[in-house]
């Protein structure tokens, strides 16, 4: 036996971390992301879930664009839901485990950080501002 789609949507959103932001698309499909700042993008569609691990590209100075990387998907609908559940569950770790392999240590606050918001690899965006007058 098989989920239904409202099983689905409670199995990603209680397995994403907080807080968790969905949003319904016009094609019918529920797009989820975990952690702020972001870790894993779920897509929950009548027949499959996708996963990616959360990733940004800047549009210029002042524009982030969402640009995911895909980890992988799974057609709930075939397969049984004891081992569809265990492979969404196999995917959204590894797209979080991945994600915050990226994050790093600014030399000058010692906070971590996600990767667009590091100047250099060991200085965030905002103490680069301050400490050498870098504009972003």
């Amino acid at each position: 036996m098989s989920h239904s789609v409202e099983e689905w949507h409670a199995f990603i959103a209680v397995h994403l971390s907080d807080p968790v932001e969905q949003e319904e698309r016009a094609d019918g499909a529920t797009y989820f992301t975990g952690g702020n700042p972001g870790e894993v993008v779920v897509r929950l569609s009548r027949s499959t879930v996708t996963v990616w691990e959360y990733a940004v590209t800047w549009d210029g100075a002042y524009t982030q664009v969402v640009t995911p990387r895909l980890i992988g998907s799974v057609r709930w609908r075939r397969i049984a839901q004891r081992a569809g559940m265990k492979a969404v569950q196999a995917l959204m770790d590894a797209a979080k485990e991945s994600r915050l392999a990226r994050f790093r240590v600014c030399q000058h606050c010692n906070e971590r950080q996600p990767p667009e918001w590091m100047h250099e690899v060991d200085v965030c965006v905002s103490c680069a501002q301050r400490h050498s007058g870098a504009v972003h």
